[in-house]
């Protein structure tokens, strides 16, 4: 059997960047009113340290992919934007790819068909024995005058192909090419911009004849037809002109390739082959294709899809590429980048760019390839590679062989911003990268902004210009780190690997759900339900568990089913020992587990209240209590009650479950109090979604809405390490979520300790008790009592106090030498505390205030042991000693923070007279 050539792999590049070409018109259409017609889309557009080699050496990486590179003994490179027009481009990019020194390197240019033109070159050197495995890649970066079509027409872009004998995906069947001297643009030598003849022209006479004169010529030869085509591939930036092409050829719209002119522009040299890579993307096993190259004449190729296409690893290609983008609408940054206007840079600029091509010659791998060094005596790899090994206990010398770091996967971390360095696109990003597997560096990062960053992001190197000599023509390449597309996502992605979690009812419905998100998120999961009936009633099942335990572990996630009664004490700490037992933690707890028997008040049996308080309040102290004590061991839990509408605002004929969801908001009141300083967050959710409970008591299609997959994201969260949230409740459903609280107004002073209000005092205040205008939240038992004992200015207003004397500015320290004096030993019988102050600010500093034996000792520095700490800035607290700022309102505000007996702080107020 004859040995069959053709491409054995591919590799494509878009860069990240994209220009909307409506930022072009609007910038320019005062200018050129009729880039209008050409305004839709995006195109593709360089970063400012990208060019035709980068680009090129990005897509030749990524053709690598599974291929071993020491095959490689040809590298094509074709461009008409290479950046030397004497130092050899495929060299440059040969060293950067590490590949072998004894290849054949060569540059392919002067026409848009040169990639093609290099591909056949290369399949040919193949077919003659020539070259075992040759890689072809080709890349644009064409520049155009400002404001004009091809601004908008042209993009920016490289592909790669692979071709040899071994593990052929696309057998090669044949080629043919025309060439003719068609004019319809050239670029001089040491000219910048092409110069463009008119569009019809090349339209007209160039692609509507010239492709189809080398795609029929190709079929003639080969005796085929275009039913012998399923995939026609070549490009066209003339949409209609693109279309009537393929009609021409007989080629129905199915068969004809997209030519990415929305997405991403016409990419020069690179355009066939780039759209031939998103061809072979999704081509299938016996697709035959054609493609086809135009410029100054046409190459057509034809290629068979062979079986080895399914084993081809995965790389992100042209469908990849095109998905990590980034829009901008910017046009002055595109010029910018594009160097099309020039901008002042400042004298940090002026830095000296000059190479010495000595020390780039011998330290070409380090600087080109990225290559450094592993210590074969430890195994250690840094870089650079050095005399001496890094490891401080191995110290060996001259013990490292070359180790290339270019695809070894990295992180951040430490990274900085700097607006004082020079950059094109500041602020300048860099920092440390470690790679994994050892071995670290300070490097440039591109492609991201500063909110990109974080400490441990996953990032790729890429190879980049790093400074440009414009003097002398010299562009210096090296290597920088950019984010792993979507590593940020992954990073934001909420993840519960190595937590524990008890979900309660989890058979169906709403805890069904909340088991399988936790689970697809890393948790290991107790699946409980008894698999009672609706109201509770039956004898149980074990079924609803395990058939959401076999869905977790289908999915490969872990769970363990129970089928305990959360009613009983023994239920609920059974429930938890079945996740201490199985997976040795429980570090998440949703209380769900519920059941309804409705009933107007005074039809409501003993038993049916009673059955209810058993499931819902009962059941979630049941279970909460053991969770919480092993939650306290290990500093650190979430727990998730269950309330619902029906408790926070009531409803009809649901007296003892109202009652119930209510009763678990005071519960979790107190256990976020009990939790705080263990780490331990509890919060209350009042879903609104569809169930057994709620399916005949919703209009059908209210209840259709009403999806648990709509409430189950909020209640994730309330579990998550990312949550800082305790003590709140969450109304959501329908895609809705929003925020419940118990509020308390400002009310009103009616009476006094000496005399107490009359009921028609009530009446008369009535209005200004009841008013809820500017009502707040009030944390805990002890701020409701000091809200009442120190009541705000709304509930009493009168003047304001007294400033301060301006001939005597009250100081901090002066109000602690003055505090012995306003001591009232009277007030302080029986009373032993030590207060702590700690004032922050230029003013401030640390004194303690001892109470004992009713004296007063005021110290400078801080108590062995304090009854309780205050802290406040130094301006707050001049202010609040001298009645300017109440107590309660510098506490609920936040600018008071008072820690340990917060009751005993009350005693401030009685013991010293201040103001």
């Amino acid at each position: 059997m004859a040995e069959i050539i053709g491409i054995t792999s591919f590799g494509a590049y878009i860069p990240r960047l994209r220009l909307e070409r409506m930022a072009i018109f609007q910038s320019m259409g005062w200018f050129a009113p009729a880039t209008v017609m050409v305004a839709q889309g995006e195109r593709s557009m360089c970063n400012w340290d990208e060019d035709s080699l980068t680009m090129a050496v990005t897509a030749s990486r990524a053709c690598l992919t599974g291929i071993d590179k020491s095959g490689i003994d040809g590298l094509y490179l074709a461009s008409t934007t290479l950046p030397f027009a004497d130092r050899q481009n495929a060299g440059i990019a040969a060293t950067a790819l590490n590949l072998k020194n004894e290849i054949l390197a060569a540059d392919f240019s002067a026409s848009q068909k040169a990639g093609t033109s290099a591909l056949i070159s290369a399949l040919d050197a193949v077919k003659a024995g020539d070259r075992k495995q040759v890689m072809v890649a080709a890349a644009d970066r064409r520049e155009t005058k400002a404001a004009y079509f091809y601004e908008m027409w042209f993009g920016d872009g490289a592909a790669a192909l692979c071709v040899g004998s071994d593990n052929v995906i696309a057998e090669f069947l044949g080629s043919h090419s025309v060439s003719h001297d068609f004019v319809d643009h050239y670029r001089a030598s040491g000219k910048t911009y092409d110069y463009m003849w008119e569009e019809r022209w090349a339209r007209d006479e160039g692609y509507a004849k010239i492709i189809p004169e080398a795609v029929q010529g190709l079929m003639a030869k080969l005796n085929i037809t275009m039913e012998d085509v399923d995939r026609l591939v070549f490009p066209c930036f003339f949409k209609a002109e693109h279309r009537k092409i393929a009609r021409l050829l007989g080629a129905d719209k199915d068969k004809v390739a997209d030519n990415l002119h929305e997405v991403c522009g016409e990419t020069g040299t690179a355009h066939s082959l780039l759209m031939l890579c998103q061809a072979l993307e999704t081509a299938r096993p016996g697709d035959r294709i054609l493609v086809a190259g135009f410029g100054q004449g046409c190459n057509a190729l034809y290629f068979r899809v062979t079986d080895a296409i399914a084993e081809l690893p995965a790389r992100d290609g042209v469908d990849g590429s095109l998905a990590n983008k980034l829009t901008i609408d910017n046009y002055p940054k595109f010029l910018k980048f594009r160097d099309l206007i020039q901008t002042e840079m400042g004298i940090r600029a002026e830095a000296p760019t000059q190479t010495a091509m000595t020390a780039l010659w011998r330290k070409r791998h380090m600087l080109l390839g990225l290559v450094g060094g592993r210590c074969e005596a430890c195994d250690t790899p840094q870089f650079p590679k050095t005399e001496v090994c890094v490891n401080p206990s191995c110290g060996a010398m001259h013990s490292q062989v070359d180790y290339e770091f270019a695809d070894r996967p990295a992180a951040i971390k430490t990274f900085t911003a700097d607006l004082l360095a020079v950059s094109v696109d500041p602020p300048h990003c860099y920092g440390m990268i470690q790679f994994e597997g050892g071995g670290r560096m300070m490097a440039d990062f591109t492609d991201c902004t500063m909110d990109d960053l974080k400490v441990g992001l996953p990032m790729r190197m890429v190879f980049r210009k790093r400074t440009e000599d414009k003097e002398r023509g010299f562009v210096n390449y090296f290597w920088k780190a950019t984010p792993i597309p979507g590593a940020a996502e992954l990073m934001n992605r909420i993840r519960f690997d190595g937590q524990v979690a008890v979900v309660t009812g989890a058979g169906g419905g709403l805890g069904r759900v909340y088991a399988l998100e936790l689970a697809r998120r890393g948790a290991c999961v107790v699946v409980n339900d008894f698999g009672g009936a609706r109201d509770g009633s039956g004898g149980g099942s074990a079924s609803p568990a395990d058939l959401v335990v076999t869905e977790i572990q289908a999915a490969g996630g872990q769970a363990v089913a129970n089928y305990d009664n959360v009613a009983t004490v023994e239920g609920g700490e059974n429930i938890v020992r079945t996740a201490i037992d199985t997976f040795g933690s429980v570090d998440i707890v949703i209380n769900n587990a519920g059941i309804l028997r409705d009933k107007s008040f005074t039809k409501m049996e003993p038993e049916n209240w009673d059955a209810v308080m058993a499931v819902h309040l009962n059941g979630a102290c049941h279970v909460t209590r053991p969770a919480f004590a092993a939650m306290k061991e290990k500093r650190y839990g979430r727990i998730v009650m269950t309330t619902s509408a029906a408790g926070l605002y009531g409803n009809f004929g649901q007296t003892n479950y109202s009652a119930a969801k209510m009763a678990l908001v005071g519960l979790m009141n107190t256990l976020k109090l009990e939790g705080a300083k263990y780490d331990i967050k509890v919060n209350t959710v009042a879903p609104l979604a569809a169930s057994r409970l709620t399916e005949d008591i919703l209009p059908p299609e209210m209840f259709a809405k009403m999806k648990p997959e709509l409430v189950a994201p909020l209640v994730v969260y309330l579990c998550s390490d990312r949550c800082s949230e305790t003590g709140a409740i969450f109304n959501t459903g329908m895609g809705y979520a929003n925020r419940a609280a118990v509020m308390t107004g400002p009310g009103a002073i009616i009476g006094s300790e000496n005399q107490p209000p009359t009921v028609e005092q009530i009446h008369a205040q009535w209005d200004q008790i009841n008013n809820m205008e500017g009502a707040r939240e009030l944390s805990d038992l002890t701020t409701a009592l000091m809200d009442l004992m120190t009541p705000s200015s709304a509930a009493a207003p009168g003047p304001a106090p007294a400033e301060p004397s301006s001939d005597e500015e009250l100081t901090v320290a002066a109000i602690f030498e003055k505090m012995p004096d306003a001591f009232v030993a009277d007030a302080a019988a029986g009373v032993d505390v030590v207060f702590q102050y700690c004032i922050d600010g230029p003013g401030g500093g640390d004194w303690f205030v001892d109470v004992k034996d009713q004296t007063c000792t005021v110290t400078s520095g801080k108590a062995d042991k304090a009854t309780c700490t205050l802290k406040i800035g130094d301006a707050d607290f001049v202010r609040l000693i001298t009645g300017q700022l109440p107590a309660m309102q510098a506490y609920t505000s936040g600018k008071l923070v008072i820690e340990g007996d917060i009751m005993k702080s009350q005693l401030i107020e009685r013991l010293f007279k201040l103001a």
